[in-house]
Parts: structure tokens; sequence; C-alpha cells
């Protein structure tokens, strides 16, 4: 009986299908202020294996259209690929900020200048979450604050208060590598610089695990109105997925995200 038993288990076991990755659908929406619906998408992911595949199902971003998707490898390195045109580009984000750094030092030396003051990122709970899509999650929220003063020439300078309240619950049962999960908490989110990011980083350093899911409330200035944007898996299965859906398609052409793209030529007006 013993053997019997023993044999059966084996057996049933090797039946199961060995799934290894996953397949999640995650919709932002945002709401109040103006061109809110920009923020709107709908994104389903895949991820297996150290790789990711994000596809942008439904969005107003300009710079992720509709029907291209991101690819993120073991290393955690990302690519945009655009299927309707052929081609595809590397995302660097830590590049793209350092691009706009650089942009903004240049901007200083006409005058204008970009400063945050009085920043201030405040952890005001980590607790039992509950569950979302039956798995255990942690419940995180940080409240941030800080002052933006945009220096412009003759007009002086203009002053904006920044004021955030964020609640994430994430989860460690998923068990996705960090290089997805990184990648995945990049998108649609604010990108600060400098001092800004770095203190941000240091709030939520001790957050881990997939976020299943998050809401960010902002407020209008004076205290005015606000913003809430709420980004959320809504499906989430485990499945087999083709290594070639991590490959970028034969034939396609590489191209440079932080290179302006041509338009057309301009008429010769010596010819008309």
């Amino acid at each position: 009986m013993h053997r019997f038993l023993r044999t059966f288990v084996i057996a049933a076991v090797a039946a199961t299908p060995a799934w290894a990755g996953l397949e999640f659908t995650v919709v932002t929406k945002t709401e109040g202020g103006e061109n809110a619906s920009m923020g709107n998408m709908v994104m389903n992911a895949q991820a297996e294996g150290g790789q990711a595949r994000m596809e942008f199902v439904e969005t107003n971003n300009p710079m992720f259209r509709q029907g291209s998707y991101l690819l993120v490898n073991a290393k955690g390195e990302m690519t945009i690929v655009d299927p309707e045109n052929k081609t595809y580009a590397k995302l660097d984000l830590a590049a793209m900020m350092e691009g706009m750094g650089g942009a903004m030092d240049a901007m200083a030396k006409a005058g204008f200048k970009l400063e945050f003051k009085d920043p201030k990122v405040e952890k005001l709970l980590e607790e039992p979450g509950g569950e979302i899509l039956g798995y255990p999650t942690t419940h995180y929220r940080w409240h941030t604050t800080y002052t933006t003063v945009m220096h412009i020439p003759i007009m002086g300078a203009k002053t904006m208060s920044g004021d955030s309240v964020e609640d994430v619950w994430s989860t460690t049962a998923i068990g996705l590598p960090a290089q997805t999960e990184k990648a995945f908490q990049s998108m649609g989110q604010n990108q600060f610089s400098g001092e800004m990011k770095k203190m941000i980083d240091a709030a939520k350093v001790t957050m881990t695990g997939f976020q299943l899911k998050r809401v960010v409330v902002t407020k209008g200035q004076g205290g005015k109105g606000s913003q809430t944007t709420t980004t959320e898996v809504t499906k989430l299965q485990k499945a087999n997925i083709p290594a070639t859906r991590f490959e970028i398609p034969a034939g396609y052409t590489e191209t440079d995200l932080m290179q302006p793209q041509k338009g057309p030529a301009m008429p010769d007006l010596k010819e008309q």
C-alpha cells in the first residue's frame, strides 16, 4: 500500500504543469485635475525566468503608444518595441533623468531655475493589508510635501506647493524577480531626481514585494481640489509563456529615444 501511494504521488506531481510564469493586467486611472485622462492606461504583462513583457493595450501617453510593449531582460535592462513602425529603442530611465538634469542646467544658465525646498517624506503606516486577488499584502502609506520654486527671467519666481498621500498594497507571496518588480513600479510614477529622489527612495527602503495596488492623492494649489491616481492589478494567473514573447522581432530597426525624430523636409523656396 505504501509503495502504491508513493508511486501515485510521484505520478501526480509529474503530471502537474510546471507553472513558471505569470500573466497579469494592470489598470491605471486618474481622476480630478486638468488632463487627468492622460494618465489612464491598461497594460497586459507577462513574466517568466527573470524576463518580462508589458504591452500597452490602452494609453494616452505619447511615449508608450497603444500596441507598443516594454521588454525587461534578466539584467533589468528595458527596451520599448513599436510594432506599428517596426522599431525598438533602449529605455534607460536613469539616463533620461540625467538628460533632463542637463537640460535644467542649460536653462539655469539662461536664468531659468527649478528648485525643491523643504522636502519631507514621512512614513505613516506599515500594517497587514488583507488579501488582494488571494495574496496576503502589506499596506504602506507615505505623506510627501515640498515646495517648487521656478525662477523665470523678468517675471520673477513662481512658487507652488506639492502635497501627496500615497497608499501601496504589496505582496511577497508572488516571487517576481527584483528587476521585474522595479520596472513595473517605475511605470506611471513620478520621476524625481537629485536629493528629492534620494529622500523618497530612503523613505521607501523597507517596502518589499510586488505592488498589487497603489493610490496617490495629490492636493491642488492652496488645498483646493485634488487628483487621485489608482493603479491596480485586476487579473493575475500562472502560465507557461513561450520564450519568443521576450524577444525583439526580426527585421525591426533600432532607434534612439534621446534623439529627436526627423520630420518632413522643409520645401526649398528657391524652387518655388
